[in-house]
């Protein structure tokens, strides 16, 4: 029987190049695809390709490239932060204006982190060369300069959004570089932020345009809440965020995000309703459930804020989409469960499908 080429991973370009690497270290053969090496540093779903016999040790690879080494988390109190991670554009811009906001609710301390590419640091190895630009230390010097000013720009307007208030929001001011989606998450493990907030584009959008898959990306790894702006989200502040929408399945997960979520919107005038989608052959089991979940909510939590409500629906994207509309949902919110690299390969995510298909924020918690 003819062996069979097979998708091992969907990447980005360092990563996917990072990962041939590896494999032609164990004598595994593999090739990649959607490269772009025109301008290679930034592109993303770069398919890395092996052979059906190969999956069993290629596995292992894999799983040791993206297992990630933490240092145990202290569990000391320390003040309230948001991270807003920044590309100067304008959907970027109305992710900060409501992340100003929700700082100043929350008596927050607001991080704004830009990064930006340098391709001395990013060059990566093709064969036994390296690929360089000609240009590439007037290139980096270039790009670092438009990031201050870049910066420079955004803090004057938050600085101004802050102009007449008794208690300004505490501003920070953080640039690195590096690749977007990882040095976000590199630092967001660190800063250990209430909440990331980030503005995004839609997966229609033209190629340039990275932010809804950097979004995307984030939420896939931070350990921290991540909270999505889309772009054709129009913002009139936090006193029209009235209703958010937390899609449970009621795994343990949720219970968790649920003691998250509250202190996230404390201070917020916003009714939450607990929902899941539930179709008809699992309606009796999903009633039980949910009188569980109603108990819970009744001894923790404020219940004139807090509701719980099934929605009959045999599709779960449909169901949410559907409920969204018909009761005025201004938050989308659920836990990303944590799925094996065959199922992260193959299916995408929930949240992923709602980030480039809803004008919803999404407020997404990581099991």
């Amino acid at each position: 029987m003819k062996d069979q080429i097979i998708t091992l991973a969907v990447l980005s370009f360092e990563k996917a190049h990072i990962l041939k690497t590896l494999l032609a270290s164990e004598a595994i053969e593999c090739f990649l695809e959607n490269t772009n090496l025109i301008q290679g540093a930034v592109s993303t779903g770069v398919k890395v390709k092996i052979s059906d016999v190969d999956l069993e040790r290629a596995m292992p690879v894999l799983e040791g490239m993206m297992q990630e080494t933490l240092e145990p988390v202290e569990e000391e109190d320390i003040p309230p932060r948001i991270l807003l991670p920044v590309d100067f554009s304008e959907y970027s811009r109305k992710a900060a204006v409501l992340a100003m906001d929700w700082a100043r609710e929350l008596g927050a301390e607001l991080t704004v982190l830009n990064t930006y590419f340098n391709p001395i640091i990013s060059t990566i190895p093709f064969s036994d060369t390296f690929a360089y630009e000609v240009n590439t230390e007037e290139l980096a010097m270039e790009m670092e300069e438009k990031a201050r000013e870049g910066m420079e720009d955004i803090k004057a307007f938050l600085n101004k959004k802050n102009e007449g208030f008794s208690t300004p929001v505490s501003l920070k001011m953080e640039l690195v570089k590096g690749i977007a989606e990882d040095e976000i998450v590199k630092y967001s493990q660190a800063y250990r932020p209430l909440v990331i907030i980030m503005g995004t584009r839609g997966a229609d959008r033209k190629a340039a345009d990275l932010i809804g898959s950097v979004t995307a990306e984030v939420m896939e790894n931070a350990r921290v809440p991540v909270l999505a702006i889309p772009e054709n989200f129009q913002y009139t502040g936090l006193g029209a965020l009235k209703h958010l929408l937390y899609a449970t399945d009621f795994q343990e997960a949720d219970f968790r995000s649920l003691e998250k979520l509250e202190k996230l919107i404390r201070p917020l005038d916003m009714q939450v309703t607990c929902g899941h989608v539930s179709s008809k052959e699992h309606s009796q089991w999903d009633e039980v459930r949910m009188k569980g979940l109603r108990e819970h909510i009744k001894m923790n939590y404020n219940e004139e804020r807090v509701k719980c409500d099934l929605i009959e629906h045999e599709d779960l994207f449909v169901g949410i989409e559907s409920y969204v509309r018909e009761y005025g949902v201004d938050i989308l919110s659920f836990t990303r469960r944590k799925r094996n690299f065959i199922s992260r390969i193959i299916n995408p995510n929930l949240a992923k499908k709602m980030l480039f298909h809803s004008t919803t924020p999404l407020l997404v918690f990581n099991d």
